[in-house]
């Protein structure tokens, strides 16, 4: 993956500078086998708050937020730079399989 890192990759790399997208529901515990993380220099970088901020009503860089498929949809539609359709191209697979299991998935802020 050129933008997200596995928990594997992120635990090798030290550091808790990431947003964690946990599968579901928040578990009560971070950094999950099956989340996938974006670290928070990218997330900058690319102004993904905006992005995401425009389409999830109430986003939290600092919390919890829970993306409902259709939220999640709307992120996809919305108007974006060329490095933010590639963040969300490279999640999509990895959403597309959460939505199979679970309604929500969770993005944890810094």
């Amino acid at each position: 993956m050129k933008y997200f890192v596995t928990e594997a990759e992120r635990k090798a790399s030290r550091s808790s500078c990431y947003f964690e997208f946990q599968r579901g529901r928040y578990h009560d515990k971070c950094w999950l086998a099956d989340s996938l993380n974006l670290h928070e220099g990218v997330w900058e970088q690319f102004d993904m708050s905006g992005l995401f901020g425009r389409a999830i009503p109430g986003f939290d860089y600092y919390g919890l937020t829970e993306v409902t498929k259709e939220q999640w949809a709307a992120a996809l539609a919305l108007p974006a730079e060329p490095a933010q359709q590639e963040i969300l191209a490279e999640l999509a697979p990895w959403a597309a399989d959460c939505f199979a299991e679970h309604d929500v998935f969770t993005i944890i802020g810094m």
